[in-house]
């Protein structure tokens, strides 16, 4: 059971690496665009990892990413939506506003 929280805390680790790159990816030199990108495809594999496993917490939707499940379900009611919403609200809109 630990192993859910440390995943979380990584995919956010993933995720703020992903807001430092992305205003600056226009005048990044070459090689810090592919190591970038190889930080970002981690990223997106770990979200849709945790999508498929602790992400059916709050249901088995279409969405491919955690990321993508929480903007959606956020927008509606319930608890499902309230956790959706704290994940945005807290962990990442304070550093992609927007993000969801």
């Amino acid at each position: 059971m630990i192993y859910i929280p440390l995943t979380l805390l990584v995919l956010w680790t993933f995720f703020l690496a992903y807001t430092a790159l992305k205003p600056k990816w226009d005048t990044l030199r070459i090689e810090v665009k592919i190591a970038g990108g190889v930080v970002v495809l981690v990223g997106v594999l770990i979200d849709i990892g945790l999508n498929w496993t602790f992400g059916l917490i709050l249901g088995v939707t279409k969405d491919l990413t955690l990321s993508q499940k929480c903007k959606r379900i956020g927008k509606g009611a319930g608890w499902r939506a309230n956790v959706a919403k704290y994940i945005c609200r807290n962990w990442t809109n304070p550093f992609d506003p927007g993000h969801c």
